[in-house]
């Protein structure tokens, strides 16, 4: 029989001997963990608009990488950045980790610190990274850092592109900058769009003096990606084969030529689109709306382009669009439309939107679902019969679902319009639609049933000359278009159209029309026959033998221009595309740029987005919609709601912005000392009945 001391050592063994093996365990579980986390990720995005998720746009560009994309990140050591870059560096960082686990492989970060080699410090100047030459100040001296913080992608050891200066606030910031700079660089070739433009007169000037649509074509983002080319030949020659897209902006004084050039573009198969004006409007300094002398047509032309587009199932009226509807003229970017500059008291001047309901934009709302709101009748009630009929007809403002409108849809609108016109699908005179054989269409953006459709006025001025006058002018402005509302019926306007389809040539039957180079040398060939007949005598009709009399041209003499034109093609062999877009100003260089901007407008916010995801669109390239459609959410505190319209004077509402504050403060302080109150005072009369219960079990 074993002794107690034998025993109890047996017990102490086995007790040691399962610690170890927990121990082993558990550090064998935890390498477990470490290995999988290692490779495998799983994170819970729990914000509304998931702010901490990479959109598909950046899935998509890495999920196609063929090659090694190799970053070379030239960042100074965070510890010797200021303490208000840091947060900047942990987004850039935290972004590349994760398109680098993204890339599986295929994405490979190299880091290099230039601070600590003169030679990385020159190679990262010679590829174009910008230092950050950043001043630091200490009681006693002043000196000034520099800092680094860019990136090189390079793709297959051949393509490369350099991020200058790599200062994301936000994951969203991160993934806007980074993304399109990986897409840029896995692109081969550009992608190809012919243009088409015709400037507008400056203000304050009768000759058309360069204001065109450069901005548009000319952002860096997109020449990275596209390449636009200058087709407009005065000579009228026909465009390249080669060329798929062609853009017109604000087409007038075309020729028969001009339209010829058009139309055999379109029947080979090629994307035609149009961005139309009705009238040429000029912003003057006091918002003096007055229309310039503007013609469609040239001088001369037997052919209406009007006439050809609807040949192809488009009609165009140009017609000015009015939508007296505050949804479609209102906007929380007041410079996007007009406004005012106003005199407060304090002698400051504020700009004060204006109701201009000539400057609108698409409202993503059905309409037919409004319609008891747009049948009521003089006495104030719904007419049942009326509104039944509305909601049969009326079509929501933004009824496609192409990617194209995505970004909008979340704005609740469409990019915003100045002075547009009627661009619809060709109908009968019965109402239903006149589209030619083998062509479909389809509207793409509709105005509000509360829109008038007029001929261009001559002077559109919302407010007039006298600043005294300015909101009496404006108020009457608007109640002029609402009372001719009243008495018409209600209708909505098409802004954008879209018809594709095997087209047939709008020339089919007629002679071709000749280039200026054939007619100038037609009339240097032909014969002067004021010299031939005399004066007063009746030219004698030629008999058929005599009509070939007289000089003509040889086969060798025919002019180059004509030998080398292909013939007319009047019936499509691949089908073509037509869009086109009520409106071209809202993509002119100086509402892009925002050269009116500081003096409240008009300024084009989202033209340049809308024109950058149609050319996504118009080149079926779905890689950055995500991105682009991703719209973050403003989590700005506003303790005092904005009120632009309201001429209030500022101190007012700064003294508004203390008290609410000071108000707040109060709060953030007295609740949870409240609180805590509370919850010791709730904790004391607790443990004081425990203590009483505990003293009277011991009497008993």
């Amino acid at each position: 029989m074993l002794s107690p001391l034998i025993r109890r050592s047996a017990r102490e063994r086995g007790q040691a001997l399962a610690l170890t093996l927990h121990v082993v365990l558990l550090l064998l579980v935890l390498g477990q963990v470490v290995y999988l986390a290692s490779r495998f990720r799983a994170r819970v995005d729990m914000t509304s608009d998931a702010l901490w998720t990479s959109t598909t746009s950046t899935r998509s560009v890495l999920a196609k990488l063929e090659k090694r994309l190799l970053i070379e990140a030239y960042f100074s050591p965070k510890d010797d950045l200021p303490l208000n870059m840091r947060g900047s560096r942990d987004w850039a960082d935290n972004f590349l980790d994760e398109v680098t686990q993204l890339g599986n492989g295929s994405v490979v970060v190299q880091r290099y610190d230039p601070n600590s080699d003169k030679a990385v410090a020159d190679k990262a100047t010679r590829l174009g990274v910008t230092p950050l030459n950043l001043s630091s100040r200490s009681a006693t001296s002043l000196s000034v850092d520099q800092h680094w913080q860019g990136l090189r992608l390079v793709y297959g050891g051949s393509r490369q592109e350099v991020v200058a200066s790599f200062l994301p606030g936000s994951s969203f910031a991160a993934e806007a900058i980074l993304t399109p700079k990986i897409k840029e660089v896995m692109v081969g070739e550009k992608g190809r769009f012919g243009y088409m433009e015709w400037p507008v007169a400056a203000p304050q000037s009768r000759t058309p003096s360069g204001v065109g649509w450069a901005a548009c074509r000319s952002n860096e983002g997109l020449k990275k990606r596209y390449e636009f080319q200058n087709v407009k030949d005065e000579d009228g020659a026909l465009l390249p084969d080669d060329l798929e897209t062609l853009f017109l902006f604000r087409p007038k004084d075309l020729s028969d030529r001009q339209k010829y050039v058009l139309d055999q573009f379109v029947v080979s198969g090629g994307t035609l689109v149009v961005f139309a004006d009705a009238a040429e409007y000029s912003v003057g300094p006091q918002r003096r709306m007055r229309n310039r002398p503007m013609s469609i047509d040239a001088q001369g032309s037997e052919l209406a382009f009007v006439d050809m587009l609807r040949h192809y199932g488009v009609e165009w009226r140009p017609r000015l669009v009015c939508d007296v509807d505050a949804r479609a003229y209102t906007s929380k970017i007041p410079q996007e439309y007009i406004g005012l500059q106003v005199r407060q008291r304090t002698g400051l001047a504020m700009n004060v939107p204006v109701p201009y309901p000539y400057f609108l934009h698409p409202v993503n709302e059905d309409w037919a679902l409004l319609a008891d709101q747009f049948a009521v009748d003089a006495t104030g009630q719904v007419d049942a019969r009326k509104a039944a009929q509305l909601r049969k007809t009326l079509q929501p403002g933004m009824p496609a679902d192409d990617f194209l409108f995505q970004a909008f849809r979340r704005l609740n609108r469409g990019p915003g319009f100045y002075w547009p016109t009627w661009v619809g699908l060709a109908r009968r005179a019965g109402g239903g639609l006149a589209l030619p054989a083998g062509v479909d269409g389809r509207v793409l953006l509709w105005s509000s049933p509360r829109s008038l459709v007029e001929d261009p006025p001559q002077v559109l001025d919302p407010i007039g000359q006298d600043p005294r006058q300015w909101a009496g002018k404006s108020q009457q402005f608007l109640a002029e278009r609402i009372a001719r509302l009243r008495a018409e019926p209600r209708r909505q306007a098409p802004l954008m159209c879209e018809v594709k389809g095997r087209f047939t040539s709008f020339f089919a039957g007629r002679d071709r029309p000749r280039r200026p180079s054939e007619v100038a040398e037609a009339k240097e060939r032909a014969p002067d026959k004021a010299d031939v007949v005399a004066a007063g005598d009746e030219p004698a009709a030629a008999g058929p033998e005599e009509a070939e009399v007289g000089p003509q041209l040889a086969e060798d003499s025919v002019p180059a221009a004509m030998a080398d034109e292909r013939a007319m093609i009047t019936e499509s062999d691949r089908p073509g595309r037509i869009v086109m877009v009520g409106d071209a100003t809202f993509l002119r260089d100086d509402l892009i740029s925002g050269g009116m901007r500081q003096q409240g407008g008009p300024f084009s916010a989202y033209g340049l987005v809308f024109f950058a995801q149609m050319l996504d669109w118009l080149s079926e390239d779905r890689d950055l919609v995500a991105l682009q459609t991703r719209v973050p959410t403003d989590r700005t505190l506003r303790f005092v709601e904005d009120d632009a319209t309201a001429q209030t004077d500022p101190r007012d509402a700064e003294q508004a912005l203390r008290s609410k504050t000071r108000g707040l403060v109060t709060w953030n302080v007295l609740v949870p000392s409240l609180l805590l109150a509370v919850c010791g005072a709730a904790l004391w009369v607790w443990r004081r009945n425990q203590k009483r219960a505990f003293l009277a079990s011991l009497q008993a």
